[in-house]
């Protein structure tokens, strides 16, 4: 993912999630210039149609959505998948199984074992598919799930 890809991302967003999660394209390219080796796009001919947003992050705890400023922690444990979206008309084109292979296969070479995300509208069945699984969230990562609406879970796997 570059840059450029930025006005694609935000119009991405607009065309998958409600109006109260969508993030600032100041946002996301504070997230890329922090993990531009966990970012990737997907593109059909010309047109970005999906992206994947990674941050090295620590167990447990989330990154701030639609934040301004993100830096890696140093004790990062492990790779969080901030967002992945597919346009609708891309969908079955396997997009999203191929960035999310380029993700999961970045981590590895890079250390990270451990596999971690907010699921949101009704996500947690696709990323079950996956192997990650829903994770008990305790009093303060309930209160940072809640800027991702009800239904949002905090999920994980760990590679052997």
């Amino acid at each position: 993912m570059s840059q450029s890809d930025l006005p694609a991302i935000s119009r991405i967003q607009r065309e998958c999630y409600s109006e109260a999660i969508l993030e600032s394209v100041d946002s996301f390219s504070a997230k890329l210039s922090t993990s531009p080796h966990f970012c990737f796009s997907a593109v059909q001919g010309q047109l970005v149609v999906g992206y994947v947003v990674s941050l090295p992050w620590v167990f447990g705890e989330i990154p701030e959505l639609d934040g301004s400023e993100y830096s890696v922690p140093p004790n990062a444990d492990g790779l969080y998948i901030h967002d992945m979206a597919v346009t609708p008309s891309a969908r079955d084109l396997g997009a999203a199984k191929h960035m999310l292979n380029a993700v999961l296969d970045t981590a590895s070479q890079r250390g990270y074992k451990r596999i971690f995300l907010v699921a949101i509208q009704g996500a947690s069945s696709y990323w079950m598919r996956h192997g990650l699984e829903v994770v008990p969230a305790g009093a303060s990562l309930k209160r940072d799930l809640s800027a991702y609406g009800r239904e949002a879970v905090y999920m994980a796997r760990s590679e052997n």
